[in-house]
C-alpha cells in the first residue's frame, strides 16, 4: 500500500508515527511524507532565519510529538520524551551531529531548563527533525518511510488510486491520501490589492498577509513610520523582528521592569486593530504538563441541560453564559484564595459553598462581603476602554493597563485572578469540540459562536509570553511604538497610507503590514493543491441555511467530522481521501494547536484516527 501524506508538519507526523508502529501485518507499507519546507513544517522550519527569533506560545514542557495513554482509541503508544525532556536529554548531541542547523540553535538549548521556559520556533522544528530520524528508526522490513521537499501540486482520483502530482511534474500514485495542511496563503482581498498597488506607485512598502518569518523586513529602516494591522500573535512576531532584529535590546532596571535600548535602527511602529487591544499574557506557567483544570459548571450535563431546554439546540447566549460563569468562579477563587481578600477563613470557605448552588456568582460574592476586588465583567474584557472618557490620555491609560495585565500574568496561570481563570479555556477546548461536532447550535448560533466566541477566546488565551508583552509596553514608553485606539482604519492619502481610530487619532506611514496569517477560506486560498482541487469541486465549502433562509458559506472545506474523509460537491464521501488541519477550520473547532502530552490532545487523536482507517484496508 502507498501512502501519500501532504505536510510534514505536526499532523503528518503523528499520522505517520500511527501507520509505522501500529502496522503489524506482513503486507507492504510504503509512507511517503511531502512538504516544501523541512521536517516540521512551515511554521517550525529552522532554516527561516527568524525562526531563532520567535518564539513558540506554548511552554517546552508541554509539548510533544509522542502518543501516550491518554489518546483515545489512538492504539498501543510508544512513548518518547516530551520537548522539554529531549531539551535536557539529547538535543545537544542531535544538534552537534548537524552542522546545518544554525549555531544559535545549540546556545539556545542551553538556556531552556525550565519546564516553563518558551523555546524559539525553530527549535520545535529541530525536534520534528529528531523525532523523524527515530520513527524511521522504527521502519520494519515491509515498511518504508520516506521524506520529499517538494510542493504537492494537483491530485487526481484514478480508479480506485490517486495520481499525485508534485511541484516539478512528477507524478506517483497512491492508495491513499492524507492533506496535514497548515495555513495556506490567500489571494489579495480587493482592498489590500489597492493597498499593494498603491504602495508599488508611490513606492512605499506594503506586506501582505503571511508568515512573518517570511517576511521581507530588511527594508524597514529607522527611516520608516510602519502602521501594523493586527494585535494578535503575527504583530508580537513583528513587534521582536522589528526592534530585536533591529539590534535593539532589553534590559532590566533595578525595580525588575523591562527597559529598551534602541539600536538606532528601528522603524517607527503604529499599530492597531479592529478589536484595540494587544493580546493577554500568557500567565506564567504553573501547571503539570499534563494537568487539565476540570470544569465546575461548564460540563456535558449543564450542556445537554440547555440544549435539551432549546428542544434540541443550544442558544449561543446560553453556551457564553454558561462559560462566563465557569470563568467568574474560577476569578472568584483565585481572589479568595490569593490571601488578598478582606474574609476570614471561615468566611471565604463558606463562600465558595456558596458559590457552587449560585446563580449569580458576583451577586453572592458581594453578599459574603467579598469587597475591593474588581468582577470578572465580560463585556469590559472585550473592551478594556470601555468607560475611558473620550479626553483622556490613550497612551497613559494603555500603560496602565499592560501594567496590570504584567502584574496579573506574573502570579500564574492557575494562581492569577484574571490570567489563571483565562487559562482555563485552553483546558476546556476539547468540550468545546464535542459541542460543535455534536451540532449543538443551529445553524444561526453557530454563526455568532464563531463571530462571538472565537475573537473572545483568542483575545484572552491564546497570548503570547509574558516576556512579549512587556517589550511591548517597553517599546511604548521608549517611543518606538504606537497603539492606536480600537476601530483602525486604513486609507491611501496623498502619496502615503494613513490610519485613524475610534478615538479620532490619526497617523501617518510610507509603510503598512498586515499582521496575520491568510484567512481560513477556500474561495480564495492559493495553496496549488488547494486550488486545484477547489476547482474540481473535490474540495468544497458547506453552505448553511439560516432560519431565515438566507444562507451562509463557511470558509472551511468539507469532511466528515468523525472520521475526517473529504466530502465533495455531490455531497459525497472520497474513500481514503483524508483532510485535517487549519483547512477544515470553521467545520471543525480550533485545531491550531501543539500536541501536549497527556491530555488527549487533539492532533494526535485524529491522527491516530486517520491512520487506523488506512491500516484497515492493509
Amino acid at each position: 500500500m502507498q501512502v501519500a501524506i501532504i505536510g510534514a508538519g505536526p499532523r503528518g507526523l503523528a499520522v505517520a508515527e500511527r501507520l509505522i508502529n501500529l502496522d503489524d501485518s506482513d503486507n507492504q507499507l510504503d509512507v511517503q511524507i511531502f512538504d516544501p519546507y523541512a521536517i516540521g513544517g512551515r511554521v517550525w522550519d529552522p532554516a527561516i532565519k527568524q525562526n531563532n527569533l520567535f518564539l513558540m506560545n506554548t511552554v517546552i514542557d508541554q509539548v510533544t510529538l509522542f502518543n501516550d495513554d491518554s489518546i483515545e482509541n489512538g492504539g498501543k503508544p510508544f512513548s518518547g520524551p516530551s520537548l522539554f525532556q529531549w531539551l535536557t536529554t539529547e538535543a545537544s548531541d542531535f544538534i552537534a551531529q548537524h552542522p546545518e542547523f544554525d549555531s544559535a540553535y545549540a546556545s539556545e538549548i542551553l538556556q531552556l531548563t525550565h519546564t516553563g521556559d518558551f523555546a524559539t520556533r525553530g527549535i520545535m522544528g529541530i525536534y520534528a527533525a529528531w523525532f523523524f530520524e527515530w520513527l524511521k528508526r522504527r521502519v520494519k522490513g515491509n515498511q518504508t518511510l520516506n521524506y520529499t521537499k517538494q510542493t504537492v501540486a494537483d491530485l487526481v482520483k484514478i480508479g480506485t488510486k490517486f495520481q499525485v502530482t508534485l511541484g516539478d511534474g512528477t507524478q506517483i500514485l497512491a492508495d491513499q491520501v492524507v492533506m496535514a495542511l497548515g495555513h495556506s496563503d490567500d489571494e489579495l482581498t480587493p482592498e489590500e490589492a489597492d493597498f499593494k498597488a498603491f504602495a508599488d506607485e508611490h513606492h512605499l512598502t506594503y506586506i501582505g498577509p503571511t508568515h512573518p518569518s517570511e517576511a521581507d523586513l530588511p527594508g524597514l529602516t529607522e527611516n520608516n513610520r510602519v502602521i501594523i494591522r493586527g494585535l494578535g500573535l503575527s504583530f508580537f512576531d513583528y513587534l521582536a523582528a522589528l526592534s530585536i532584529g533591529k539590534g535593539g535590546t532589553f534590559v532590566r532596571d533595578d525595580s525588575g521592569e523591562l527597559i529598551y535600548q534602541p539600536s538606532g535602527r528601528e522603524p517607527h511602529i503604529i499599530a492597531g486593530s479592529r478589536g484595540g487591544f494587544p493580546l493577554h499574557a500568557r500567565g506564567v506557567n504553573e501547571k503539570d504538563a499534563s494537568e487539565l483544570y476540570q470544569p465546575t459548571f461548564f460540563t456535558l450535563p449543564a450542556l445537554d441541560a440547555l440544549r435539551a431546554a432549546g428542544d434540541g439546540k443550544m442558544s449561543y447566549e446560553a453556551f457564553e453564559s454558561l462559560v462566563v460563569k465557569e470563568l467568574t468562579y474560577k476569578h472568584l477563587l483565585n481572589r479568595i484564595n490569593s490571601g488578598q481578600s478582606n474574609l476570614t477563613y471561615d468566611q471565604s470557605e463558606a463562600l465558595k459553598v456558596a458559590l457552587l448552588t449560585s446563580g449569580d456568582l458576583n451577586a453572592t460574592a458581594a453578599e459574603f462581603g467579598l469587597s475591593d476586588i474588581p468582577s470578572l465583567d465580560i463585556d469590559l474584557v472585550r473592551n478594556p476602554a470601555r468607560d475611558l472618557p473620550h479626553d483622556a490620555d490613550y497612551r497613559t491609560w494603555l500603560l496602565s493597563h499592560l501594567a496590570a495585565n504584567i502584574a496579573d500574568a506574573r502570579l500564574g496561570n492557575k494562581s492569577a485572578p484574571f490570567a489563571g481563570a483565562f487559562d482555563i479555556l485552553r483546558d476546556m477546548r476539547d468540550r468545546v469540540r464535542y459541542v460543535v461536532e455534536h451540532d449543538y447550535f443551529s445553524v444561526d448560533d453557530y454563526e455568532k459562536f464563531l463571530t462571538k466566541f472565537r475573537p473572545l477566546d483568542v483575545l484572552v488565551s491564546v497570548g503570547p509570553p509574558l516576556l512579549r508583552v512587556e517589550q511591548l509596553r517597553a517599546l511604548i514608553k521608549a517611543g518606538i511604538v504606537d497603539i492606536t485606539a480600537s476601530q483602525i482604519k486604513v486609507t491611501t492619502e496623498d502619496g502615503e497610507f494613513v490610519a485613524r481610530d475610534s478615538r479620532q487619532q490619526e497617523y501617518h506611514g510610507n509603510a503598512l503590514v498586515e499582521a496575520r496569517l491568510g484567512a481560513t477560506n477556500m474561495a480564495i486560498a492559493v495553496n496549488p493543491i488547494l486550488v486545484n482541487l477547489r476547482d474540481k469541486g473535490t474540495l468544497v465549502s458547506p453552505t448553511l441555511v439560516r432560519q431565515d433562509g438566507t444562507s451562509w458559506t463557511l470558509g472551511a472545506a468539507n469532511i466528515d467530522r468523525q472520521t475526517l474523509e473529504v466530502i465533495d460537491a455531490n455531497g459525497d464521501h472520497i474513500p481514503n481521501l483524508y483532510l485535517y488541519g487549519i483547512p477544515v477550520e470553521g467545520k471543525k473547532w480550533f485545531g491550531t494547536v501543539i500536541p501536549r502530552p497527556g491530555v488527549n490532545t487533539v492532533i494526535l487523536r485524529e491522527g491516530a484516527v486517520i491512520a487506523q482507517r488506512i491500516l484497515e484496508n492493509l
